[in-house]
């Protein structure tokens, strides 16, 4: 029996009468020799018949979608609960949250729709009730906080605890201390004197006057290029004693989302003494709160433009609370009244004046204060333009130093005011006329006496032996403040829950973008049969997987690179904040990557699901999950480096566009092999989505590898086939990457800021 048209002979493919499985071959019978399977010759009728059905009469055929062959001469539709792909010998079970009606080809997956719909409203359940705990949170912590700041004695405690109840105390000295910036222009020349301990010493000058430059000098944040630091008696450097010390920026750099307690809560955890426990640390926090007359707001978050917080007297102590959180024995404040009224101001230099009563030497660059604010300090250093020294003492004494050169204070004027204009060179001195910076300049180089130092030789000694057990007792370890920053940034993220649901609605739409594009194919792949009956096969079809994984890629590259930028970008400078005062950066960045991957988790399960709801493709959920889970890990980690490499507006459009392109290199277009035969596969084997695709063609082949070559199906394209873990792994390591290079990046660049 030829089994073809006219009664034609055929090529018999096989000596025995038997088909390999997956194939249907009802006319073949085993005990019949003469029914080997057959390929017919070429003939009219034949070439037709291909044309529309792909067989020609009685050659063996695939077992068809929706069937499957348990023997050649069986072919069963799929019954029901249960889904076959072509050249199926057994039905496969249908997943437990699936649907698959009889004649499935794939399932009708809602294991991922289910999945994310149940964590949304966990979510949302988690989110209503910690609002109702914060609720009445917020009012016990109001109840038992006191609404004025009138008692230091517990904050002055803590801080002699902090300091193993020693009477450490830290002044400086600074020896023709001078600044050269590159082009050589001398910003600071010759400054010498002294801040003496536990007193209120404040920087004054006109505008250019170097002021800024003095404090960061003398911080350690801009290396000076000549003169001398002593502090405490000795040689050094203010850098070794950061976390003895805090800085209080000009700008109000704090998390805005987050309460003025939480804010300062943070710092403490970070900084304070890692002796002090849980308890003791919310207890000093909440003297400081006492202490800075905050306590009424410390369940207020702090705000910004569009959402209304405290106040900016309010937001200027908070600012300064974060310092005192360390338990330091000097602040240095950069114009901590900037931007304030004069109540406010005022409001801020007596919480100050307290501070410095309990033994905290103060440290403030000060523009053109008002009277009562002036003669709160105990010091000051007045320097005139090009950053030279016209006066440091007692403030008390400025005045009749510069009434000795011959200048006027009008009766009633402010002080503060007459002296910025002797600086500025426009002081009225009837005997001597218009007298320069640099005469004035002269004068104190002439006139100055060195003012003895308010802490003996013992106390100096007692600071020094001290400083480097307070040092190392200084602060959380590596773990602690890793755990710290990840709960921190938990907290950001529910504060600022409607950009998380913008963020999965995102997710979701593309999803199901990408589901309806694929809607109704559930087989999209077509290869070559296995020999002996190759010469059987229709026209493969190969590229569409490949062009689908192109596309995932290019929808979860438009879904997650915005969201990954906004992990870093908004808070850098905080970041700069604390590395200065010696936050483990790797800590603060494990932290922070380590509470995005709930953000990643419940992305792509959104994209995922909706797409499997979709289209119903044929291979797992599992295993498409953990694709679009690595591709959502590696495009974050994109994110991250972008952020850390370009300014803040433009890093949103920079990683969306590395994105896409790290999307394009899969091996669409330009397959694998052309780019090996080229010798730049390097370029494609960095790109987490050929890696993707690589798993998802293998993942596709291994379900047809016994009906079809899946080598032949492969030569063209050139992955490498069947090592899903391997290609998963490379997800992950370039990843992982890319955190590395951004880790990198946020650590060495702006070094300046982090000083």
């Amino acid at each position: 029996m030829s089994g073809c048209y006219n009664n034609l002979t055929g090529v018999v493919l096989s000596k025995k009468a038997e088909c390999a499985p997956g194939l249907y071959c009802p006319n073949v019978d085993a005990n019949n020799p003469a029914t080997a399977p057959v390929q017919c010759l070429p003939s009219a009728e034949c070439t037709l018949t291909r044309l529309y059905t792909g067989i020609c009469k009685d050659e063996p055929i695939i077992c068809k979608a929706g069937y499957y062959c348990p023997t050649p001469r069986e072919q069963i539709i799929c019954p029901s609960g249960y889904y076959c792909a072509t050249g199926s010998i057994a039905p496969k079970q249908c997943p437990t949250i699936a649907t698959c009606p009889a004649g499935s080809i794939a399932p009708a997956d809602y294991t991922g729709i289910v999945s994310f719909l149940l964590f949304d409203i966990i979510l949302l359940a988690i989110f209503i009730y910690k609002r109702y705990v914060d609720k009445k949170d917020y009012q016990a912590i109001n109840s038992i906080l006191p609404t004025e700041g009138t008692d230091k004695t517990r904050m002055a405690n803590a801080f002699k605890k902090s300091l193993n109840g020693k009477d450490l105390r830290m002044d400086f000295e600074v020896v023709d201390l001078g600044y050269k910036i590159k082009s050589g222009k001398q910003v600071l020349k010759g400054v010498t004197g002294r801040i003496h301990a536990s007193r209120m010493t404040a920087i004054m000058g006109p505008s250019g006057a170097g002021k800024t430059t003095f404090m960061n000098v003398l911080c350690g944040k801009v290396k000076r290029t000549s003169g001398k630091l002593f502090i405490s008696g000795k040689e050094t450097e203010l850098s070794k004693f950061k976390k003895i010390y805090g800085f209080v920026p000009q700008e109000d750099i704090m998390h805005r989302e987050l309460t003025v307690r939480e804010n300062i809560l943070h710092s403490a955890r970070i900084r304070a003494p890692n002796s002090w426990s849980a308890a003791e640390i919310e207890t000093y926090v909440d003297d400081i709160l006492e202490a800075l007359n905050l306590s009424h707001v410390a369940t207020t978050i702090i705000g910004d433009g569009i959402e209304r917080g405290v106040s900016g007297g309010q937001r200027k102590r908070v600012n300064i609370g974060i310092e005192l959180a360390a338990t330091p024995l000097t602040i240095f404040l950069d114009e901590p009244t900037s931007g304030l009224d004069s109540t406010s101001s005022l409001e801020v230099m007596d919480m100050l004046d307290r501070i410095s009563k309990i033994g905290i030497t103060v440290v403030a660059v000060i523009h053109q204060p008002r009277v009562e604010i002036f003669r709160k300090f105990d010091d000051v250093i007045m320097l005139a333009p090009g950053g030279r020294t016209a006066y440091m003492g007692p403030t008390s004494g400025a005045r009749e130093y510069f009434e000795r050169l011959g200048f006027e204070f009008p009766v009633g004027s402010n002080d503060a005011d007459v002296l910025m204009d002797i600086l500025s060179g426009q002081g009225n001195n009837p005997s001597k006329g218009k007298v320069s910076a640099d005469d004035l300049v002269k004068q104190w180089a002439e006139n100055r006496t060195n003012t003895p130092t308010h802490i003996s030789k013992a106390d100096e000694e007692l600071f020094h032996s001290m400083s480097p057990v307070l040092i190392k007792e200084r602060g959380a370890n590596l773990f602690w403040q890793t755990l710290y920053c990840h709960n921190l940034s938990l907290l950001q993220q529910y504060r600022t829950i409607s950009g998380l649901a913008l963020e999965l609605f995102v997710a979701t739409f593309a999803g199901l973008l990408m589901g309806a594009s694929m809607s109704g194919a559930s087989e999209v792949y077509q290869g070559v049969l296995i020999p002996p009956y190759t010469l059987l096969s229709s026209g493969p079809r190969l590229d569409i997987i490949i062009l689908i994984s192109l596309l995932t890629g290019l929808a979860v590259a438009l879904a997650a690179a915005p969201a990954g930028v906004k992990v870093f970008s908004e808070e850098l400078p905080i970041y700069w904040r604390n590395a200065a005062s010696g936050h483990s950066p790797l800590a603060y960045y494990i932290g922070k990557t380590a509470a995005t991957l709930y953000r990643i988790i419940l992305g792509a399960l959104h994209f995922t699901g909706v797409l499997f709801w979709m289209a119903s493709p044929i291979t797992t959920f599992r295993d498409h999950y953990v694709m679009i889970f690595l591709m959502f890990w590696g495009v974050y980690g994109l994110a991250s480096f972008v952020t850390m490499i370009v300014r803040r507006e433009n890093a949103t459009l920079l990683a969306t566009v590395v994105a896409l392109f790290s999307a394009v290199f899969c091996g669409y277009g330009i397959t694998i092999s052309r780019a090996t035969k080229w010798g730049i596969y390097f370029i494609w084997a960095l790109q987490f989505n050929m890696w993707a695709t690589s798993a998802n063609w293998s993942n596709t082949l291994e379900i047809y590898k016994h009906i079809y070559d899946p080598d032949t199906s492969n030569n063209d394209l050139g992955y490498t086939l069947f090592r899903q873990s391997f290609d998963y792994g490379m997800m992950f390591l370039i990843g992982c990457g890319w955190r590395v290079l951004s880790f990198a990046c946020m650590v060495l660049l702006n070094r300046d800021k982090q000083q």
